[in-house]
Order: C-alpha cells, then structure tokens, then sequence
C-alpha cells in the first residue's frame, strides 16, 4: 500500500514536472520578475497607471449625468483621459527620481508611454485634424473614424519602435524564442489561444454592447462597399498587427516589470488592460475585458515573462475574431 501511494506521488510530481514550462532563454536575456521594489516602487507604480484612473474612472460613471447634456459623454472621457496622462506623469517623474537608472534601463515606462503617446496622437492631431478639414464627428463618423484610428496605430507603432529600441534585449528574447522555441511556441500559443478566444467567445453570448462595438456596427451598416474593405484593411493593422505586440509590451511586458511582484502585476495588469479597453460608458462591461486579461497574464507568468508566447496568443485570438467578424458580415 505504501508502495502504490510513494509510486502514484512519483507519477504526480512526474506530471507537474512535465507541465511545468521550461524556459531554455539565455540567462542575460531572460525576463526578470522582481527587479523593482513592490512594497514602494510596484505602490507608487500601480498607483500611477491604475488605482487612481480606475477610481476617477468610477467615480465619473456613478456620479456624472452624461444624457442630460449632449456632449456630456465626451467631455467627461476627456477628463478621465487627462486624469490618466497626469498620473503617468507623475508616475514617471517620481519613479525616475528614484532611481532614474533602473528606470530608464528597463520596460517600466513602456506603460507610461502607450497611456500618453496615443492619447496625444489622437487628441491634439485629431482634434487639429478635425478643426482644420471643418468635418463634423458625428456627422462624418466614418471619416473620423478613419482618421482616429490612423492616429492610434501610428501612435502605437511609435511606441512599439521606441520600446524595441530602449528596452534591452527585447528584441533578443522575442527572435531567439521564435528561432530557438518555435515548436514551443506553436503548442503553447495554440493551447492558450484556443482558450483565451473560447473564453472571448463566450463572453458574447452575453447581451452587452460596448461603446467599440457600437461604433464598428454603426461604419458597417451605414457604408459602401468600398469604405467597409478600406475599413476592414485599417482594422485588420490595428487589431491584428499593432495592437497585439504594442498592448503586451505595455500591459504585460511593462507591468510586470514595474510592479516588482508577478501576482500583484497580474491584478494590476488585467484591470488596466479592461480600464484602457472600456470608456466611461463601459465601466460596468469591465469584465468583458478583465477575462481576456487575465488569461494574457497568465500565460506571460507560466512562460516566465516571457512576451513572445502571449503576444501571439492576443495575435491569434484577435485574428480569429477579426475573421469571425468579417465572415459575419457578408
């Protein structure tokens, strides 16, 4: 009896052993978990990127009347949105002041950099745009459309490359692993990616309609053939292109570097991964996106931070969706 009990342990920590994932990285190239402080740099860090946004962000949903004046709405995401580009400041100053070294060598700004650059894009470039070509963005919603999502993969392409060129080894992790790993890579990715669009899937049937899909239904049920492909290609760059690497740099990459501590990035990254993907609008659809952020967190936790595995996890489930989507259409 004792025998059979030693022998099924064996088989149990034979199995966990198998599961378990082993990364064959150089050490010099490895992601590192805890090279910030979580007890005062994560604080000050996950202070600066999501509580105070998250709270601000509450706070506006439940107490502010956005249908009692018409562009309420607007200006109300204007101030959540000068709330995040604040505390990124704020976050980034106190954080280099610290040790503006450690800082300025790894992927902890990389956050700060995605919450400001778009946004600035967008806003001031957008709004420039706007004023000067006098179109109105309720009347020309397909035009505004056009030219705010121009904007937004510009932006992220700018931080992408920024990220790639200040980060070190980045790039060394991402090409050894899909060089060296790619038969990894392929399991694991679709492993995750079937569970991550399955969860996604599932997430539809329940009847809620967020402020990204009204907009997307709007410019597909109002246009001409010609402006949904050009659409459809623009949506395509973003969602399945830019997106995907620039967002896992930022959320996962980025938070997990600054927070110091790899369970306490993954609260802070799946909220501020929903946070960024909801408007004021959405607040109360949070979890639609929180899901999906967390299962990116934990596959960038089981593969040792590893970015290469959930970037292509996100890749793949935006695909199929965008491919769902576009199917759905015709």
């Amino acid at each position: 009896m004792k025998l059979s009990i030693n022998k099924y342990k064996h088989l149990m920590k034979s199995s966990i052993t198998k599961l378990k994932f082993q990364d064959d990285l150089p050490q010099e190239i490895k992601f590192k978990f805890n090279v910030f402080n979580p007890l005062i740099d994560g604080i000050i860090f996950a202070t600066s990127v999501l509580f105070v946004p998250l709270i601000v962000l509450i706070i506006l949903k439940f107490t502010v009347n956005t249908s009692s004046v018409e562009d309420t709405q607007s200006i109300i995401n204007l101030v959540f949105v000068s709330v995040q580009i604040i505390c990124s400041a704020i976050g980034c100053f106190v954080l280099y002041k610290r040790d503006n070294e450690l800082f300025t060598r790894t992927n902890a700004f990389g956050i700060y950099a995605f919450i400001v650059l778009p946004f600035l894009f967008v806003i001031i470039l957008g709004s420039l745009f706007l004023a000067l070509s006098g179109w109105n963005s309720k009347s020309n919603l397909v035009a505004t459309q056009f030219v705010l999502m121009s904007l937004q993969i510009i932006a992220e392409i700018v931080v992408g490359i920024i990220l790639f060129i200040k980060v070190p080894f980045l790039k060394d992790r991402i090409f050894w692993t899909l060089k060296k790993e790619w038969k990894k890579v392929l399991v694991v990715v679709l492993f995750m990616t079937i569970i991550l669009f399955g969860a996604s899937f599932g997430l539809s049937f329940i009847e809620v309609e967020t402020s990204n899909q009204s907009a997307l239904e709007e410019i597909y049920k109002n246009s001409s053939i010609t402006v949904k492909i050009f659409y459809s290609i623009l949506l395509f760059i973003f969602s399945v292109i830019v997106a995907p690497i620039v967002e896992e740099l930022a959320f996962r990459d980025s938070i997990f570097t600054g927070t110091g501590n790899k369970w306490f990035a993954m609260i802070v990254s799946s909220l501020a991964f929903a946070m960024v993907h909801v408007g004021m609008g959405d607040v109360q659809n949070i979890y639609i996106y929180l899901i999906p952020g967390i299962i990116l967190s934990a596959t960038f936790i089981y593969t040792e931070g590893n970015v290469t595995y959930s970037w292509l996890v996100h890749l793949g489930s935006n695909l199929i969706t965008f491919i769902l989507m576009i199917a759905g259409r015709n």
